[in-house]
């Protein structure tokens, strides 16, 4: 059995406990070899050897290890195998074949991917939902929590979970992915810090997991090593496919994933084959529960993969084709809103909310694209409303008008969409007559039937909600008009 999981989740630990409890079970003894200090693949026979006291002096040392092996009934422990991982599997496959009394319990980041392997896939520490009324009680009901307060009450000793802090130390331990060794590294720092100087520090995560631990293996003595390990061991390609991935925010599809890697010269298969590449290697979380499989980066390890990216100097290739490809997933959301039922369009277009908005981010920044921002905010307009994110729509619109101005761009049907989005989301009365009336003339002027009616439609609803009863004909009867001429033109 290969225990699998991202640097710092504790598969070691969790080997380690079951190994101790079998200790009984084996005639032989239970032993353990650490590959984590081999320099090459090649060494992995003649270091289980070693820990077994078995002498071989042989260029292969293999076949014979296995002869030595043959009547041996014991538990064979290969901590920390991901950088030797072929060698590795090739030893216990042999074993397996050659000594029936053998069994291997393997730590890997990757599988071993030979007959007979089982895999277990270590998850995160369980942690809270976000709650601002959460309790203490309700809250040390979680393994995440349980090790944070564990580990902080061993430096300050008036430290206690309370009603008051509950959320917060939630916040925290999700925040960290529920990573044992994350919260190992922040929980000293709440001695300087406190619990809210901790939280608010958590965006710069790779900074704050930087202490280092005294009498750690160099690879687990910062956060930032931990994932060092796992990057160094990938092919160029791969890291170059992770750096990618760091731009985006929450969950992702392989059709995003896909659109945001490929270039001229990597294909759709290649991309595809780099993620699964990347999820074997737990590098990248995989959801298989719903109909389409989403992905996502831990927090932590999208910071680091950020940080790559940005030192690659190709966050910004990287960032116009994420934005470039929200901008088409919105852009069949709108097309895809009137005709299918809320639930079902929010089951799959809602899931996308923070790639858009960090997509938003990145169009009007100084370095980003006005135009490309325009049209994600424009087409963005059915997702907020459908979410009731009515503040958030009109503040992103009002941003886009006031571009679309600034910048002198010719795109008279974003201005249309923009401004009857405006006028939907908008309490403010005057706002929203004048949103609706420049909506109706750009809408006149483009020939645009759809958006006369909207805004035919809203600025009846304007007067009637003003009490103005007589002006508000004149908006009921043109809607009715528009929406007659429609209905011939379709006979």
């Amino acid at each position: 059995m290969t225990v699998l999981g991202p640097g710092g989740i504790g598969k070691s630990t969790v080997a380690l406990a079951v190994a101790e409890r079998l200790i009984g079970a084996y005639e032989h003894g239970v032993w353990l070899v650490d590959l984590a200090p081999l320099s090459g693949p090649h060494l992995v026979p003649s270091a289980v050897a070693t820990v077994l006291g078995i002498e071989v002096r042989v260029e292969d040392p293999l076949p014979g290890l296995v002869a030595a092996l043959r009547d041996r009934r014991m538990l064979l422990l290969l901590d920390n195998c991901e950088h030797v991982v072929a060698a590795a599997a090739d030893l216990a496959a042999t074993a397996l074949r050659g000594a029936s009394g053998i069994t291997v319990l393997a730590t890997s980041r990757e599988p071993f991917a030979v007959p007979g392997e089982r895999v277990y896939r270590l998850g995160p520490l369980g942690s809270p939902e976000p709650s601002s009324t959460l309790t203490a009680t309700e809250a040390a009901a979680f393994p995440s929590v349980q090790l944070f307060v564990e580990r902080v009450t061993a430096l300050v000793e008036d430290f206690a979970l309370t009603d008051a802090n509950a959320p917060l130390v939630a916040t925290i331990c999700r925040r960290l992915d529920g990573l044992p060794l994350a919260i190992e590294f922040v929980a000293p720092r709440v001695e300087a810090l406190g619990i809210d100087g901790l939280a608010a520090r958590l965006d710069d995560r790779l900074r704050l997991l930087g202490a280092r631990r005294r009498g750690a293996l160099p690879r687990h003595q910062t956060m930032q090593a931990v994932i060092d390990w796992s990057y160094d061991l990938l092919s160029e390609d791969e890291q170059r496919y992770f750096r990618a991935l760091g731009i985006f925010t929450g969950g992702f599809d392989g059709e995003a994933a896909t659109f945001v890697i490929t270039d001229k010269v990597t294909t759709d298969v290649d991309a595809l084959d780099r993620l699964a590449s990347l999820i074997a290697k737990s590098l990248v979380v995989a959801d298989v529960s719903g109909t389409k499989p989403r992905f996502r980066l831990l927090d932590t390890t999208r910071a680091y993969a950020l940080e790559m990216l940005v030192a690659s100097g190709e966050r910004e290739s990287i960032a116009r084709r994420h934005a470039a490809h929200y901008r088409q997933v919105l852009a069949r959301a709108e097309a895809d809103a009137p005709a299918r039922a809320t639930g079902d369009w929010l089951a799959e277009y809602a899931q996308e909310l923070e790639n858009v908005r960090a997509a938003l981010d990145w169009a009007f920044s100084p370095v980003g694209d006005v135009s490309t921002g325009v049209a994600l905010t424009a087409s963005a307009f059915p997702l907020w409303t459908r979410l009731s994110l009515l503040e958030e729509c009109r503040r992103q619109v009002r941003l886009a008008l006031t571009a679309l101005e600034t910048a002198s761009i010719e795109a008279p049907r974003d201005a249309m969409r923009l401004h009857a989005a405006l006028g939907a989301s908008t309490p403010e009365a005057s706002e929203m007559e004048a949103a609706f009336v420049k909506s109706l003339d750009l809408a006149r002027h483009l020939g645009d039937r759809e958006y006369q009616l909207r805004a035919f439609k809203g600025l009846h609803y304007y007067h009637t909600g003003s009490g103005r009863f007589g002006a508000a004909l004149p908006s009921h009867e043109s809607s009715t008009h528009s929406l007659n001429a429609d209905r011939i033109g379709a006979i």
